[in-house]
């Protein structure tokens, strides 16, 4: 290992930290497509998985106070099995396919973002824009633990179902950190069990960990600095970023 390699895994996670910081999301996802390109995609989501986890971690505790846990429950209920279902699929699956996942999930998850953000989107695509209900809360956090697991790109899936269950502001913050930590534990465990685990995986989840709340700092501060209008292009830009780096991982 080259004195390169720390320094390019860290800065992806000062990157990330900040993207995810300046557009609300995205900077997990481009962490683990970027981290991809680099290495086999099985390593780059054992990687990312700790590294998240530990920014998720460092947010729960910032927000605590605003923490009530029995809504959550439900979704804590679909979300563990499905991250556990999903780390060892993630483990299982061969490279080529995995970076299929990878591309699909991605892919899907940035669509319904877009979709969503249009007034009258057309008919053909409104089945992206649907908002999750509280009856639904199972299957679609089951859902967003599957697909974080394996492509990385679960969470985007996660806000409008607490947005649509009541959650706001600091309870938004820390509703989506419990559920992502629960998620990152349980898919940790199973990339653990199946072998992706090992000391090298936890050196550099330590770095990538670091820099992101690094990141998360210097993206505070430049927000504070952009407008509105600016800030929704940040967004944009974030999710074409991801679709990019997701089809470079098949194709490159």
């Amino acid at each position: 290992m080259s004195w390169l390699d720390p320094l390019a895994i860290a800065l992806l996670g000062l990157l990330a930290g900040a993207l995810t910081t300046l557009a609300g999301l995205g900077g997990g996802v481009m962490l683990t497509l970027a981290l991809a390109l680099l290495w086999d995609p099985q390593r780059a989501l054992a990687v990312a998985a700790p590294a998240l986890l530990f920014g998720n971690v460092h947010r729960l505790f910032l927000f605590r106070r605003f923490l009530e846990w029995r809504p959550l429950v439900p979704f804590l209920a679909g979300s563990i099995p499905g991250a556990l279902l999903g780390g060892f699929v993630a483990v299982a699956l061969p490279e080529t396919a995995l970076r299929v996942v990878l591309v699909a999930a991605v892919t899907l998850a940035v669509a319904r973002e877009l979709v969503q953000r249009f007034e009258s989107p057309p008919a053909s695509l409104r089945w992206l824009a649907w908002t999750p209900s509280g009856a639904a809360i199972v299957p679609v956090t089951f859902g967003a633990g599957l697909l974080t697991a394996t492509g990385g790109a679960g969470a985007l899936l996660l806000s409008p179902l607490l947005l649509a269950c009541g959650f706001r502001n600091e309870r938004f913050v820390v509703g989506a950190s419990v559920i992502a930590v629960s998620i990152h534990v349980a898919r940790i465990s199973a990339y653990g069990l199946g072998g992706l685990v090992d000391l090298a995986v936890v050196r550099d989840a330590a770095i990538v960990g670091s820099a992101i709340l690094l990141g998360n700092l210097v993206g505070k501060r430049v927000r504070a600095s952009l407008d509105e209008r600016r800030n929704t292009q940040v967004t944009y830009g974030v999710m074409v970023a991801c679709v990019l780096l997701s089809v470079l991982g098949v194709t490159g």
